[in-house]
C-alpha cells in the first residue's frame, strides 16, 4: 500500500562566492564588499489539524442519545452484571474537554470516592453507525472505559474521550456510542448532534482528473459522495480538482488526520466528498 500526503516542493538557495587575487600594481580600484543580506526566518506551515474549525463552547451539550441493548450472538462468557444502558449526552466541560454523560436506566449502588469501573464490558465513541447507513471506509474509536471514568454527584456516568483526540473542535464524525463484552457489541447509541455546520455550503464539483488527482469519483444516486485516490496523489490536487481547500477536505475525513496532524490518504481507500457521508 503506497501511502500519500501533502505534496510538498523543497527550494534550496545557493550562493556562490567568488573572490579576485590582484599581484603587484592595479589601476583598477577593489570593488567595495556587498553588504551581507539580512536572513529572515520563514515560519513553518501551520498544520491542517491546527486550522480545523472549533466549535467547543464550555458547558455546552453538544450531541444527545439513548444506550440501548441490542441484539447479539450468544457470547461464550456471559458477564455477569448486565450492559451499562441509559440517556446519553455528549458534553464540553469548563476546560473544553469533549465528554460522554449516561445517566443509568438502573440507578448505580453509592459510592464514596466517585470511581467507576465497567466490569465485562468495554465503551467507545465510534464513527461506525448503528442507523442503518453504511459505516465509512476506515473505522475510528476512542476508548471511554478508563482511570478518568467517575460518578458525578447526580449519579452520571462520565466518560471522557481521550485528550488529542482527531478533529476534536468538531467530533461530530462520531456517529455512536458502542458498548461492547469480549468484542461483541451488547449496546450501542445512535448520537444525534446539535453542532452547526462550520461549512453550510460545502459541495465538491468534479472539474476533471489533474495531475496527482487522477483517481475515481463515486457517484451515489446523482451526488459525488466519494473519491478512491490514485497512487501519489496530494490532498493539494485532489482538493482543487473538487473545488475545496485542503482544511475542507480534512475536516470531511477525519480519519486522514489519524496518524499525522498533515492528513495523509492511501491508495485505494475512499474518502468523503459529502458532507453527508462525513
Amino acid at each position: 500500500m503506497i501511502r500519500m500526503g501533502v505534496g510538498r516542493v523543497a527550494a534550496a538557495a545557493i550562493v556562490v562566492a567568488a573572490s579576485t587575487v590582484v599581484s603587484g600594481c592595479s589601476l583598477i580600484a577593489p570593488a567595495a564588499p556587498r553588504p551581507t543580506p539580512t536572513q529572515t526566518a520563514t515560519p513553518d506551515a501551520v498544520p491542517i489539524a491546527q486550522q480545523l474549525p472549533d466549535l467547543r463552547v464550555a458547558g455546552q451539550t453538544i450531541a444527545t442519545g439513548q444506550l440501548r441493548a441490542v441484539e447479539h450472538d450468544p457470547l461464550p462468557d456471559e458477564p455477569s452484571t448486565p450492559p451499562l444502558t441509559g440517556a446519553v449526552r455528549v458534553v464540553v466541560d469548563s476546560s473544553l474537554r469533549v465528554e460522554v454523560h449516561v445517566r443509568p436506566d438502573t440507578p448505580l449502588p453509592p459510592t464514596t470516592s466517585g470511581s467507576f469501573q465497567l466490569t465485562g464490558y468495554e465503551l467507545v465513541a465510534t464513527n461506525a453507525r448503528h442507523d442503518r447507513r453504511s459505516d465509512p471506509p476506515q473505522r475510528i474509536a476512542f476508548g471511554l472505559t478508563s482511570s478518568l471514568a467517575r460518578v458525578s454527584e447526580d449519579g452520571e456516568v462520565v466518560l471522557p474521550i481521550p485528550p488529542g483526540f482527531t478533529t476534536q473542535g468538531d467530533p461530530s464524525y462520531l456517529h455512536s456510542i458502542e458498548e461492547t463484552a469480549a468484542g461483541t457489541v451488547v449496546a450501542a447509541a445512535v448520537l444525534a448532534w446539535t453542532l452547526p455546520s462550520p461549512y453550510p455550503s460545502l459541495r465538491a464539483v468534479d472539474h476533471g482528473a489533474v495531475s496527482f488527482a487522477r483517481g475515481t469519483t463515486i457517484v451515489e444516486d446523482g451526488v459525488l459522495t466519494g473519491y478512491v485516490p490514485n497512487p501519489y496523489d496530494t490532498l493539494f490536487a485532489v482538493s482543487r480538482r473538487f473545488g475545496l481547500t485542503e482544511v475542507e477536505l480534512a475536516w470531511l475525513n477525519p480519519a486522514l488526520l489519524a496518524a499525522s496532524p498533515d492528513p495523509e490518504m492511501k491508495y485505494g481507500i475512499p474518502i468523503a466528498l459529502d458532507p453527508a457521508s462525513r
